[in-house]
C-alpha cells in the first residue's frame, strides 16, 4: 500500500476491549483489597492512637464528658493522656473515663511532634503535686468539679483539698480532665 492506514482488524478491536476489561478489574480489586486494608488498620486502632493522631494532624477538636464540652487543638498524647489548649489554658483530658472527641476542623498546616511526658492520669497528677499546682478536676459521672491543692496521689485516687479545707477523694477512673489552677 502507499501509506494508507488500514482498518483494524476485528480481532484487534476484540483484543483491546479484552484488555481494557481485565484492567479495569483488576484496578477495581486492587481499590478493594487497598479499602480492606485500610479498615483493618482503622480497627487496630485505640483511642490513645487516634489522639497521637490528632497531635500530629493539628485538628481542632471537641472533647465530651458528661454534660461538658470543651474546645480546642491537641498538643499532647501518650498514653491515657492528651492535652488540648483551649481558651481557659492546658486541659489534661483522661482518655480512658468515658471522653468523646469530635474532629471539628482540620488542620491545612500540620500538628506537633511527639514528646515525651506523663502517659497516666496518675503520672500527670503526681508532677502537678510536685509543683504545688492547685487544680480543677471534672467527674463526670457524679457531675461536679473539684478545686483545690493535691493532698497526695494514691495508686487508684487522688485526694484534694478544697477551698473550704473540706477533703475530696476522687477515683482516678472517674476523672475526665484536670487542669492546673
Amino acid at each position: 500500500m502507499d501509506g494508507a492506514e488500514t482498518p483494524e482488524e476485528p480481532l484487534d478491536d476484540l483484543g483491546r476491549e479484552l484488555r481494557e476489561r481485565v484492567g479495569n478489574e483488576m484496578r477495581q480489586e486492587a481499590e478493594l483489597i487497598e479499602q480492606d486494608a485500610a479498615t483493618v488498620e482503622l480497627r487496630r486502632r485505640r483511642l490513645a492512637d487516634i489522639a497521637i493522631e490528632l497531635v500530629s494532624r493539628g485538628d481542632i477538636v471537641t472533647v465530651m464528658a458528661g454534660d461538658r464540652s470543651l474546645r480546642g487543638r491537641l498538643i499532647y498524647a501518650r498514653g491515657e493522656i492528651a492535652s488540648l489548649q483551649a481558651a481557659v489554658g492546658r486541659i489534661d483530658i483522661h482518655l480512658p473515663a468515658g471522653v468523646v472527641l469530635r474532629v471539628d476542623e482540620r488542620s491545612t498546616e500540620g500538628g506537633m511532634a511527639p514528646r515525651k511526658g506523663s502517659d497516666t492520669l496518675r503520672a500527670r497528677l503526681l508532677e502537678l503535686e510536685l509543683s504545688n499546682s492547685d487544680i480543677e478536676a471534672w467527674v463526670p459521672t457524679h457531675g461536679f468539679d473539684v478545686r483545690g491543692a493535691i493532698v497526695a496521689v494514691g495508686k487508684d485516687h487522688v485526694i484534694v483539698r478544697d477551698a473550704d479545707d473540706a477533703e475530696w477523694i476522687l477515683l482516678l477512673l472517674d476523672i475526665a480532665w484536670i487542669r492546673a489552677v
